[in-house]
Parts: C-alpha cells; structure tokens; sequence
C-alpha cells in the first residue's frame, strides 16, 4: 500500500516541478489539476455504499467498479429470491475486500491526486512549448 510520507514526498517533489514551469503553463497546470482533483471525504462516503463499486467510478477504476457493481447486483438479487446463505456470502466477501479501501481512503485519494498531478505535469508539458 502507500505510506503517508511516500506520498508527501512525491506530491513535493510534483509541486517543485510545477513552481519551475513558466507562467503560463503554471496557469495551464494548476487549472488541469483542479479539474482532476478528487476529495477524500466523498470517496469515503460513496466507500460506505461498497456494495455498489461507486467509490471506484469516482476514482476513475472502471472495472473494479463495475465487478464491485456486478456482484452487489447478484448479492441483491440473491437475498430477494430467497436465497439468503449465497447472498449474505458474497456481501460478506465484498465487505472483507472493501473495508480497507475505507480504512486507508486519505491515502488511495492522495495517490490517485498525486497521480493526476503527474498526467497533468506531462499534459501541460506536452501542449505548450
């Protein structure tokens, strides 16, 4: 997983480059990353509906979400029809491989921040010489 201070290092190190971009690239950047910059407190919020994958839509983790989305649907349709054993299993299954995404949120968040700091850095590197 990701250390705090991994993660602190790299958005620094991120920020230097951005700091010796000319202005208006700076600009550019700075527009393009706010754009792209998620907030930990609504991946945690949508991270208690996990049943539903949508903190991994949020994050832009397609097919993970859409596996989380698959199986909650089945789990759903499972408990609906009676058949209580298989259902409370998969939620169980889910609930086990999703609660430390929402234990450790701040951090998934900051390196999917980070991340994007990086794409916008070459976006804008890449547009305006």
């Amino acid at each position: 997983m990701f250390s705090e201070k991994e993660l602190n290092i790299d958005e620094t190190e991120l920020r230097e480059q951005v700091t010796l971009l000319p202005e208006a690239q700076r600009e550019a950047y700075l527009q393009c990353e706010l754009a792209a910059r998620k907030r930990p407190s609504t991946y945690a919020a949508l991270n208690t509906l996990f049943f539903l994958g949508a903190h991994h839509f949020y994050l832009r983790r397609w097919l993970r979400g859409l596996i989380g989305l698959s199986l909650g649907v089945t789990a759903a349709s499972l408990l609906v029809s009676g058949q209580l054993l298989y259902g409370c299993a998969i939620l169980l299954a889910l609930a086990i491989i999703e609660i430390p995404q929402l234990l450790n949120y701040e951090h998934l968040v900051h390196a999917y921040n980070n991340n994007s700091m990086r794409q916008c850095l070459i976006r804008v590197k890449k547009t305006l010489r």
